[in-house]
């Protein structure tokens, strides 16, 4: 079974490693390998001041605008022998509560309505590995979805704040090559480092057993929705996803 480097100077130069990362210095949408959608009023994805680069994805202040920036193209395909691993650092602060909907992770055809709207969740068809919280939701939730089979928990992870976060998801094949195992990290900040992520009802090590068979083609991306007539901003420090050819 192919495994997947889990040290970055390894992705960075394994030839056998697709690896596309970013630390957002610069960014415009059609360039580079990235784009983004900001088609409702006052939305806006632009790169702006931050050490190292950063970039700043914005609703507006209309119920269900929503924006994303994701690989322009369905880079990532969960195949037998080839695992995959998506991370990024993003934070966002509530502009209201809880109304924020916010995603990050591989999902096919990534683009408006991913999360749907009213604080409905993920949507309910395609091929997707994600990280994700809702309006009227306060903590992570993970979910992995092939055609109808689909697996989610609740961290119990408070989701948004002053702090960033880092997300990391992993998918590796079994060895069966029939199914491949999803397992989610968080490192939350406060000098914890990455903790694998639990269910919050169980606490047991969440680990999605997703098959192999009909998967597509999925990009690597970032999303946000607003839940109300306030503007929600999420921040990408970095993204960083790599598949094993």
């Amino acid at each position: 079974m192919a495994a997947l480097p889990h040290d970055y100077e390894e992705i960075l130069f394994a030839k056998d490693t697709f690896h596309i990362f970013t630390h957002w210095h610069n960014f415009t949408t059609g360039q580079d390998g990235w784009t983004s959608l900001a088609v409702d009023a006052g939305t806006s994805v632009a790169v702006n001041d931050a050490v190292g680069g950063r970039v700043t994805l914005t609703t507006g202040a209309t119920d269900n605008n929503e924006a994303d920036v994701r690989t322009t193209t369905e880079i990532f395909l969960v195949a037998d022998n080839t695992p995959l691993r998506f991370e990024c650092r993003a934070q966002y602060t509530e502009a209201n509560t809880d109304d924020a909907n916010v995603m990050h992770g591989f999902m096919s055809a990534l683009a408006a309505n991913s999360l749907v709207d009213d604080g409905a969740g993920v949507r309910t068809t395609g091929n997707y590995f994600v990280f994700f919280k809702i309006d009227g939701g306060t903590t992570w939730q993970v979910r992995s979805r092939n055609g109808t089979e689909t697996e989610t928990n609740d961290t119990g992870i408070t989701a948004g704040g002053a702090n960033y976060q880092k997300f990391k998801i992993e998918i590796d094949n079994q060895g069966s090559g029939t199914s491949v195992e999803v397992k989610f990290y968080i490192d939350a900040g406060g000098g914890l480092g990455w903790q694998r992520c639990r269910d919050a009802t169980t606490l047991v090590p969440i680990t999605h057993t997703i098959l192999v068979a009909s998967s597509t083609e999925m990009n690597a991306g970032h999303y946000v929705k607003a839940g109300g007539a306030n503007s929600e901003v999420l921040l990408v420090d970095y993204t960083d996803a790599a598949q094993t050819l």
